[in-house]
């Protein structure tokens, strides 16, 4: 992308204005979920919310260590301090933010899919480790190892630019093998599993639905839940689906245009889709909000294919 322009005023103007709306609810929702986790150990301690509690603290980070700096610059229309350092910095934690919150979200559909229909793989503490736990950590570390390298530490001669974005291309795109596999591997694979993940999810609720009309109490334990899941799925499909699409043709075409299309446009939406998290998962969880005060929670999920509860 060496010949992407900064962005005109007009647009920064409005990108600011977009992502200040979503911030300022996006940070009040993230903590609010944190302070509640906290406050009552009854919510932190039902396994249902451990995800959503989690990737509402990286959405936090992101908020404090990313969008902060992104609003910055799109208020002034260019970055301070204007040092390599600040830069790779910049580069570092957006990039490794944007992965672990994609991967959590891509557990977090697996994991929605096994509590709703089989959530006797998910009772004991060793299948939590294996399924749950462990995922989670090992998805977390292989990125931050990952993007040290590729951005900290891997050789490249990239000027860094301190009117655009990001400051320009990071050290991981001056390498084409490299930021091929990071797009295959470390974004598109989850983003696959969500969008599809989620879709077969929403098809065996409602086949299941069906064949719960006599039992409609269990059907209501698991929507709200069912409801998070899809929002989230939902807000990705829509931003992160004509990302990949027009970066991979950007990747394999050298296209000009297609690169000011997806560093103007289309990158800026995936911190929109970040910040819709926390604020769906409070809109759609009502009984936190209900019974907050008394430190209770709505009971667990009913699995929906034997109409047990788990």
């Amino acid at each position: 992308m060496d010949n992407v322009s900064s962005p005109p005023v007009y647009l920064r103007f409005i990108k600011f204005s977009i992502l200040l709306i979503f911030a300022i609810p996006s940070t009040f929702c993230s903590i609010y979920i944190i302070y509640s986790s906290i406050r009552y150990p009854s919510i932190r301690q039902h396994f249902y919310y451990e995800t959503l509690i989690f990737l509402s603290f990286l959405v936090l980070l992101k908020l404090i260590f990313n969008i902060s700096v992104s609003l910055s610059y799109y208020a002034r229309g260019y970055i301070l301090p204007q040092t390599v350092s600040f830069c790779h910095f910049w580069q570092y934690v957006d990039y490794t933010s944007n992965g672990c919150i994609i991967w959590c979200n891509a557990i977090f559909t697996i994991e929605r899919y096994i509590l709703v229909f089989y959530p006797h793989y998910l009772r004991s503490k060793r299948q939590k480790i294996i399924l749950h736990y462990l995922p989670i950590f090992i998805s977390n570390l292989y990125l931050i190892i990952f993007y040290i390298y590729s951005i900290l530490i891997f050789p490249c001669e990239n000027s860094n630019e301190y009117d655009r974005a990001l400051c320009g291309n990071a050290c991981i795109d001056a390498s084409w093998s490299l930021s091929t596999f990071d797009w295959l591997f470390n974004l598109l694979l989850p983003i696959f599993v969500i969008i599809f993940g989620s879709s077969i999810l929403l098809l065996r609720v409602i086949w299941a639905r069906r064949k719960m009309q006599r039992n409609l109490r269990n059907w209501s334990k698991n929507w709200k839940m069912i409801v998070q899941l899809l929002g989230i799925a939902l807000m990705y499909t829509i931003v992160w689906l004509p990302l990949s699409v027009v970066s991979l043709m950007a990747t394999f075409t050298s296209s000009e245009s297609l690169e000011s299309i997806d560093e103007n446009y289309l990158y800026y939406l995936t911190y929109l889709a970040d910040l819709s998290i926390p604020i769906i998962t409070f809109i759609f969880a009502p009984e936190i909000n209900r019974r907050i005060r008394r430190g209770q929670v709505q009971p667990t999920p009913t699995c929906m294919a034997s109409g047990k509860t788990n």
